[in-house]
C-alpha cells in the first residue's frame, strides 16, 4: 500500500508554486534581456550568460517534475530520484553563487525546502 506523508504533499505543492514562478521569471528575464542591457552598463553590471539562463530553466524544470512527482506519488523510488537530482540542483546553485557572488548566510534557507522534500518522502511508505 503506498501512502504519501502529508509533508511531502504539502512540501510539492509549494515547491511548484515557487518553481513554476522561478520558470516564468526566467522566461521572463530571457524576453527582456535586450531591454535590460542598457541598465547593467549604466549600473557597471555584467549581464547575464546564456549558460545563466540555461542553468536557471533547467533547475526550474527539475524543480517542477520533483513538487509533480511528490504530488503525485506513484513509486517511493521515482520520488527518491526526482528528490536527489532536485537537492543536487539545489547545491549545484548554492556552489555557483558561492564561487561567483561569494558566500552569504541567506544561501543556508534555499536548502529548506529540499530537506523537507526528502524528510517527506522519508516519512511516506
Amino acid at each position: 500500500m503506498k501512502r504519501k506523508s502529508r509533508l511531502l504533499n504539502v512540501v510539492s505543492i509549494i515547491i511548484i508554486v515557487f518553481s513554476s514562478l522561478g520558470l516564468l521569471g526566467t522566461l521572463a528575464g530571457i524576453a527582456m534581456s535586450g531591454m535590460l542591457e542598457p541598465y547593467y552598463e549604466a549600473y557597471g553590471i555584467t549581464p547575464p550568460a546564456a549558460g545563466d539562463y540555461v542553468f536557471s530553466l533547467v533547475l526550474a524544470v527539475i524543480e517542477l517534475a520533483a513538487g509533480i512527482m511528490g504530488v503525485m506519488y506513484r513509486s517511493k523510488k521515482s520520488v527518491l530520484i526526482i528528490g536527489v537530482i532536485y537537492c543536487i540542483g539545489v547545491l549545484a546553485n548554492i556552489a555557483i553563487s558561492t564561487i561567483t557572488m561569494g558566500f552569504m548566510f541567506t544561501y543556508v534557507f534555499n536548502l529548506i525546502l529540499p530537506i523537507l522534500y526528502m524528510w517527506g518522502w522519508y516519512l511516506s511508505e
